[in-house]
């Protein structure tokens, strides 16, 4: 069965490597006093959310976003010129028993990172993504008359070194190779065919079937634009994708016991997302 996918919602919001606490490295909690200015207008929804926000969660939560972020941020030379903080963001986010949900964008709106089942599973940059300019006939006819500063098989080499940048790779996510590359094109309304400045690279799952008309699942993605020769938007729905570990006081901080996993019956564990007791969980 393919990954469940219903996070990628709130994907799109108005709005160094941190695991939780390592040993020796403690994640660096934002103050408290600036949270509720950096809360989105729009909060997320409760679907897998097991207990209401505490500030002691959002204080922490918010430290695990903006590290990822500036991770990010960091090892893809990203055009912010200092790190984020919570006085330069806006935030979303619900604690599920796999730990956050949420997404956090700079208050331009240029760029936005979204978590699912605290892993990173989107990023876009708001300016160069595909949805700057698709279904826009004059934004695509103003960005078709940029030449692309690289290829295809540029592109490719981008999208490779931008996901070995965050520590990944293709066999640790089980990808088939090798991934497709396609560049957009637009079609004037003369019947002229323009090529676009940005290429979309998708690798399919090793384990698809997928045949004839079903959609084959292609779990990681990137669109790389050919004007900034980099990230335009990365998605990630792999389920072979590490998840950083919890801290010992994940659930504490909402107000719930130590075990609260194993205090669930049967039906509370499908709504919540999770295995039958004593399935394995998968990669965490």
């Amino acid at each position: 069965m393919k990954p469940c996918l219903l996070w990628i919602a709130f994907a799109i919001l108005v709005v160094h490597r941190a695991v939780g606490q390592e040993p020796g490295r403690p994640l660096q909690l934002v103050p408290t006093n600036n949270i509720a200015a950096a809360r989105s207008k729009y909060p997320l929804d409760d679907h897998h959310r097991i207990a209401p926000n505490t500030l002691e969660f959002e204080q922490w939560g918010l430290s695990f976003m903006l590290s990822k972020a500036n991770e990010v941020r960091e090892k893809w030379k990203l055009d912010i010129p200092k790190p984020l903080t919570v006085n330069n963001v806006l935030f979303q986010l619900r604690a599920t028993a796999q730990g956050v949900d949420g997404g956090i964008a700079t208050r331009d709106g240029r760029y936005t990172w979204s978590f699912g089942g605290h892993r990173l599973g989107i990023f876009y940059d708001g300016k160069y993504w595909p949805r700057s300019f698709r279904y826009k006939p004059e934004e695509s006819l103003r960005l078709a008359k940029i030449p692309s500063r690289i290829t295809a098989e540029e592109a490719l080499a981008i999208a490779r070194a931008k996901l070995h940048a965050l520590g990944l790779n293709e066999s640790l996510l089980n990808l088939r190779e090798p991934p497709r590359v396609h560049q957009y094109t637009f079609e004037d309304d003369d019947g002229t065919v323009y090529p676009l400045p940005i290429f979309h690279v998708r690798w399919r799952d090793e384990d698809d079937q997928a045949e004839g008309d079903e959609l084959p699942h292609e779990p990681v993605r990137f669109d790389i634009s050919g004007v900034t020769k980099n990230v335009a938007k990365y998605f990630n729905a792999s389920s072979h994708t590490p998840r950083e570990p919890l801290p010992t006081n994940y659930f504490r901080m909402l107000g719930l016991p130590d075990n609260y996993l194993d205090t669930l019956d049967e039906r509370t564990r499908r709504r919540l997302g999770l295995p039958p007791k004593g399935e394995p969980k998968g990669v965490q």
